[in-house]
């Protein structure tokens, strides 16, 4: 090029330096970009590729080195010198003006301490379209609300929690992270942080900022300086204390599993398979709120091929979208809207596989029992906090007709979570010869189960450390406890003349049913969760009892505790 100037190994190495600085600026900008509000991320990409294109062109057209050089220098400082003019101006500047022009930025945990005590966002908030939701300017006084939002959402995070919850009460606010289905309250917020967070995040995601009665929902997405993303589901609802706010954090993926990873036992699992290769019939899956119960349906269609079955599922609340599945909302909330006419509706397509979230009515009931006793499959949804027996007799009473109820019974699923001790912290144990006997296991026998260690660990100077897999909860992760209740012809006979569920319950004992407890306690023999977590988890429905009392006398909200979810309640879980 240029009569070999440029086959000088010095300009090479200048030339190839270039050319590399370039390509990490770029790249860094294309993953940066997404913190960014009102930045066409297309536009930049193009921008960024024509720029390399440009720089080539110069080094061809460019006879002296030095002003090829020089020209390549004023294009990449030229874009790189206004990208981070936009930066700064939404984010503010780093901690270290050098991590700008080396593309590092430090991590996450630093970040955000530094981004706090400047007064700046340790997070970027995203709209469903994976764009930079609207924020208040700096100076803007609703940006103070923002601060303090970003800060209870990332020590959520930090916390491992899947959920915050910001209930009034007559002089501040309560505060509850829930993790891994257990609530776990922080420290009391005063009106004065909690209501502008509240506002706050319904400017962000799009509520209305006048309505502070009724029920609003909205969603977002959260990404923290890795890229790490995290989806919210906002709720605000009004009470005679003030306005209550949900944040819950999930991903539609942690309600996809398949059938073998939900914590059923090798012979409940056997079971369960058999039924699902019937293909017809009706199968009931209960569970008190928060207890796995989506997880589970969601399991148990995604066991059938999609391709090759017409499968279609009626929900009030979806969680989740699944290839070749229709998914069919419910909005209680619409004008005439009525459970039973929209399955009604649904069943005159004749799919093979259907899924009901939830059974309001007997109307509802009845379309059930009929559609899957003609050579279908239906999965039904109960919001109720019994055993399996017990829940039929409340499915047979929602039916006048007993036979009817009993003719498309296929089996009956109640189920429980429980959370997984943490196995870096766990701590092993040998039981007593009482508690042994209390839980039917072998006296005098050398076993090792396992207790949650709940007080952080100290290092050598005597200071607090959390365990990094837990945050010293002593849990991890969550797995399901079953009891299936295969209908045989005697049990379905039983159920259709109205037989007492004691007697129900000893026929299907006879069949090889396990009751909850047993599944527990096998859990905690294996190691694999501890005793308190057990009695915690079949005592969860008196516990939610209790808190939902204790959250209406607070805060003058009501509640539902009734066995099957009302038209109004979002309880598929």
């Amino acid at each position: 090029m240029h009569g070999f100037v440029y086959v000088n190994p010095i300009f090479l190495i200048v030339f190839f330096l270039i050319i590399l600085g370039w390509a990490k600026f770029a790249t860094w900008i294309s993953t940066d970009l997404n913190q960014l509000n009102d930045q066409n991320e297309t536009v930049w990409r193009s921008v960024l590729l024509g720029s390399f294109g440009l720089n080539l062109l110069l080094w061809i057209i460019i006879p002296n080195f030095a002003g090829a050089l020089i020209a390549n220098l004023i294009v990449i400082g030229g874009i790189f010198g206004y990208y981070i003019k936009i930066r700064v101006a939404q984010l503010g500047p780093p901690p270290n003006p050098l991590d700008m022009l080396t593309g590092k930025l430090g991590s996450t945990a630093e970040q955000r301490q530094a981004k706090k005590s400047a007064g700046q966002l340790a997070l970027s908030y995203l709209n469903a379209a994976g764009r930079g939701a609207p924020l208040p300017k700096v100076d803007d006084p609703a940006y103070n609300g923002v601060v303090l939002l970003d800060n209870l959402i990332f020590s959520a995070l930090e916390a491992r929690a899947q959920r915050i919850d910001l209930i009034p009460s007559e002089q501040a606010y309560d505060v509850i992270y829930t993790t891994d289905g257990v609530g776990y309250p922080q420290s009391g917020m005063q009106r004065s942080a909690a209501e502008p967070i509240i506002q706050s995040v319904k400017l962000i995601s799009g509520l209305s900022l006048d309505e502070r009665r009724r029920p609003q929902k909205s969603s977002l997405t959260v990404m923290d300086a890795a890229h790490n993303r995290t989806p919210l589901v906002i709720r605000t609802s009004g009470t005679t204390a003030g306005e209550r706010l949900t944040l819950v954090m999930s991903s539609s993926d942690n309600y996809k599993m398949p059938l073998d990873n939900i914590g059923l036992s090798s012979e409940q699992l056997a079971a369960m398979r058999t039924i699902v290769g019937d293909n017809s019939g009706l199968v009931i899956v209960a569970s008190p709120p928060h207890m796995g119960r989506t997880t589970t349906l969601y399991s148990l269609i995604g066991a059938h091929d999609a391709y090759t079955r017409s499968i279609q599922t009626l929900e009030a609340n979806p969680r989740a979208e699944f290839e070749s599945i229709t998914v069919n909302p419910f909005d209680p909330q619409a004008m005439n809207a009525s459970h039973s006419k929209l399955l009604q509706s649904i069943c005159l397509k004749d799919p093979d596989i259907l899924l009901v979230g939830q059974c309001p009515d007997a109307a509802t009931a009845e379309v059930i029992c009929r559609y899957a006793s003609n050579d279908h499959r239906v999965y039904l949804g109960l919001r109720a906090g019994s055993d399996a027996p017990t829940i039929i007799d409340l499915w047979r009473k929602l039916l006048p007709d007993k036979e009817l109820a009993a003719r498309p019974l296929r089996a009956v699923v109640c189920q429980r979570l429980i959370r997984l001790l943490c196995p870096t912290c766990k701590i092993p144990y040998q039981p007593d010869a009482e508690t042994l006997a209390k839980l039917n296991l072998p006296v005098g026998r050398q076993m090792q189960v396992f207790k949650a260690n709940t007080q952080p660990a100290r290092d050598p100077k005597g200071n607090p450390v959390k365990c990094p897999d837990c945050a010293s909860l002593g849990y991890r992760g969550v797995t399901g406890l079953f009891e299936v209740l295969v209908v045989t012809p005697e049990i379905r006979d039983m159920i259709a003349h109205g037989r007492p569920v004691e007697e129900i319950r000893n026929a299907a004992r006879k069949n090889g049913m396990m009751m909850l407890v047993e599944q527990g306690i096998r859990k905690f023999a294996l190691g694999i969760t501890s005793i308190q977590e057990v009695t915690r988890a079949l005592s969860a429905e008196r516990a939610r009892k209790t808190r939902e009392e204790k959250i209406t006398s607070a805060s003058g909200s009501s509640t539902t505790g009734v066995g099957y979810a009302s038209p109004g309640e979002s309880r598929s879980e």
